[in-house]
């Protein structure tokens, strides 16, 4: 059996699985779960829940590679945020887009002219 200290010091260095916990927390905002203000509490969850599947893995399945699994956390973590990202940018050029509807030169559509 693990002791704390050491299954502590672990947890605090899987750099991966913080960053998917704050790209789930961020998406989780997107979409409206968490509200503004409570990511703390939700952050300290899911640690809490990262913690106990750590001391899990090193009771039931010792030959785990953590190191592994943390690096597999953050390849997703960045594809996250990548596509969190792309799919900002996709909004808010929607927004822009109805936003300037019909103004001067900047909202000037040329697409349902028909040529000549």
């Amino acid at each position: 059996m693990p002791d704390l200290s050491s299954l502590l010091a672990q947890f605090l260095a899987l750099a991966g699985v913080g960053a998917l916990v704050a790209l789930i927390i961020n998406v989780l905002k997107v979409v409206g779960v968490v509200k503004d203000g409570d990511a703390p509490t939700w952050a300290t969850g899911a640690n809490l829940v990262g913690l106990v599947i750590l001391f899990l893995l090193r009771v039931f399945v010792p030959q785990a590679d953590i190191g592994k699994l943390d690096g597999l956390a953050a390849t997703i973590a960045q594809i996250g945020v990548l596509v969190l990202g792309l799919v900002t940018q996709l909004l808010a050029s929607r927004a822009t887009h109805y936003a300037v509807r019909g103004a001067a030169l900047v909202g000037t559509s040329y697409s349902l002219r028909k040529s000549n």
